[in-house]
């Protein structure tokens, strides 16, 4: 999608964070933009300050309650039209071993960060099928490519949000809709606070929401079916389809990769 001019952007957990930083980019670009989130003092507050860069819209949704999703597309359609762009970004960590966490807290990871980002395309697929063209992000992580210990209900969420975008990407062009583009966006730990404590792998560290704002914006443009930040991230297939089970463990521990979430402390 070269031209984003008047398009119109949902993006899901934008009032902080890299949905924040994706909606500055989008009005950027010359975007209408609408973003949700269940913070209403962070949803005002950013609807606020980006205002002063064009058109910007705020409604307070859940994207683990479908009833939350479908009334937010009656009023998205009514006030602002049918979207062009859909940015499943809203997500959760919790950090832990698996077996401490409990039933109630693994429901809510798998809720939010696969259910959410499933359920919200399809009440909103409608939108771009109509149009016949359009484009979907969703985010997944490096987690969604490679385990990481004291994150397993994490990674488990993220590896169907890629298995989910590939799979829909490839239904898409299958039945004629090569003009609706999916991204899977699979970045290493970025610094909005919810990984704080982690401990980023060696050779790499935290990346700025406002660095992965750029970049989903620019492969949103290019339509990339998948983005894979940093570099080291897009080693992972190549490395997973090459080495020994054994060895591939060997080099996460080496990397420092095993033992990233040991002091996790998180958002409050």
């Amino acid at each position: 999608m070269k031209d984003l001019k008047e398009k119109l952007v949902l993006i899901t957990g934008g009032a902080m964070g890299m949905g924040r930083a994706m909606a500055e980019r989008f009005l950027d670009e010359g975007a209408r933009v609408v973003i949700t989130d269940i913070n209403q003092e962070a949803l005002d507050r950013t609807v606020k300050k980006l205002s002063e860069k064009g058109e910007v819209r705020g409604y307070i949704s859940n994207v683990s309650k479908i009833d939350d999703m479908e009334r937010l597309k009656e009023r998205v359609h009514s006030e602002m039209g049918k979207v062009d762009v859909l940015v499943n970004n809203a997500g959760i960590v919790l950090g832990g071993t698996f077996w401490e966490l409990t039933y109630d807290q693994i429901k809510k990871i798998i809720d939010v960060d696969l259910y959410g980002v499933v359920f919200m395309t399809r009440i909103f697929i409608g939108d771009l099928l109509e149009k016949g063209e359009g484009h979907i992000v969703n985010l997944a992580s490096a987690a969604g490519l490679l385990g990481v210990p004291r994150l397993v209900p994490y990674c488990t969420s993220k590896f169907g949000v890629v298995g989910f975008s590939e799979s829909l990407r490839l239904e898409l062009e299958a039945l004629g809709y090569d003009k609706i583009k999916v991204t899977a966006v699979c970045p290493s730990y970025v610094s909005t606070g919810m990984f704080e404590g982690a401990k980023p792998p060696k050779f790499t560290r935290f990346i700025r929401p406002e660095t992965m704002g750029r970049l989903i914006v620019e492969a949103v443009k290019e339509d990339k079916p998948c983005l894979m930040v940093p570099y080291m991230v897009k080693l992972i297939p190549f490395l997973k389809s090459i080495l020994p089970v054994s060895m591939l463990d060997r080099l996460n521990e080496l990397l420092g990769v095993s033992s990233s979430m040991e002091e996790w402390k998180g958002r409050n």
